[in-house]
């Protein structure tokens, strides 16, 4: 792993808020800011987690970095190049190096079209080939996520959820992209199809020498699949860094609320319930309504501090780097 081969800086997406149907004229359109100021980089063959709940902003994240949402601010670079999403072209680079994988791969797949098509869907428009060509791309990709040549005339009607995510696979790969976003790629599949999946994406990983953005709300998950990891909270990374790092010593009170608790996201209800978590802050630290570390501090938004392993979103480490020593202030 030497340089990134993406970089993300104040990333930030917002959208209308749909107006009141007896909103006065003069009343200005609000917005919804979804990701907030994120920043992240990805190296070749490094699987990049972002946890986070629903609503966070995660698939927001996904869509946004091939071009299906504009940002309202950013700095994003690929392979060195400055993208401008104004650019029809700097929009093809990204969805020609960046595919998706998304979690439900029934609604992703054309249900009219066999498989050996909607695998061939992956490779770039301007692309022509034979079609003893288009047939060995195919074979190829279907190889590389070990789903049988049999399946290749089948429709997805007929497949099980493991080989439609496997289809959805083969059709990102087809293409030759440098990055996979996997949004939530493994929740709708049974435990044991589940796991069959995670190794398959960490033995092409070691083959292509590709890289992933892993985005779950599944703490186990990024724990086995993840070099380093961002824990995303309402559309801000509250921390991020080495994945064994934070799970060991996690540094933002919210992301020691969750591996303590040892819960899944799936389990909101039981967590609300075990930690009071409140409403997201409009002002301040967005986690202060739920902190049980909060002080006067937190009525300001914190800005990241850089901890060497980890970079966390929290006063109390402007305490500590003022100190460095002694425990966090009081309330």
């Amino acid at each position: 792993m030497n340089e990134p081969i993406l970089e993300v800086e104040n990333l930030t997406v917002q959208f209308k808020k749909k107006t009141k149907l007896f909103q006065s004229a003069g009343d200005e359109d609000k917005w919804k800011r979804v990701l907030d100021s994120i920043s992240f980089s990805i190296k070749q063959g490094e699987t990049f987690g972002i946890v986070g709940e629903t609503g966070s902003g995660k698939t927001t994240l996904a869509r946004t970095l091939v071009g299906i949402y504009r940002p309202k601010e950013y700095r994003i670079k690929l392979n060195g190049k400055q993208i401008d999403f104004r650019k029809r072209e700097d929009i093809l680079l990204l969805r020609k190096n960046i595919g998706i994988v998304f979690q439900d791969p029934v609604g992703s797949l054309n249900p009219r079209v066999t498989v050996s098509e909607i695998i061939s869907e992956g490779l770039p428009d301007q692309q022509r080939l034979t079609d003893e060509q288009l047939g060995k791309k195919i074979k190829e990709a279907s190889e590389l996520v070990e789903l049988p040549e049999s399946k290749l005339e089948a429709y997805p009607t007929e497949l099980s959820g493991g080989e439609k995510q496997r289809v959805s696979l083969a059709r990102t790969l087809i293409g030759g992209k440098k990055i996979l976003v996997l949004d939530e790629p493994t929740s709708s599949l049974d435990v044991s199809i589940q796991a069959q999946i995670l190794n398959l994406l960490i033995g092409l990983k070691n083959e292509l020498s590709i890289s992933y953005i892993f985005i779950t709300h599944d703490l186990n998950v990024i724990k086995f699949m993840c070099d380093r990891v961002a824990v995303l909270y309402y559309g801000q990374i509250l921390e991020q860094g080495n994945t064994h790092e934070i799970f060991e010593r996690p540094r933002h009170p919210y992301t020691a609320d969750l591996i303590g608790a040892n819960l899944s996201f799936t389990s909101s209800s039981e967590f609300s319930v075990a930690h009071e978590s409140g409403e997201p802050s409009r002002e301040g630290c967005i986690y202060q309504n739920s902190c049980g570390k909060r002080y006067t501090a937190c009525e300001k938004s914190p800005p990241i501090f850089d901890l060497g392993k980890s970079l966390v979103k929290c006063w109390l480490y402007d305490y500590a780097e003022k100190s460095r020593a002694g425990s966090p202030r009081e309330k």
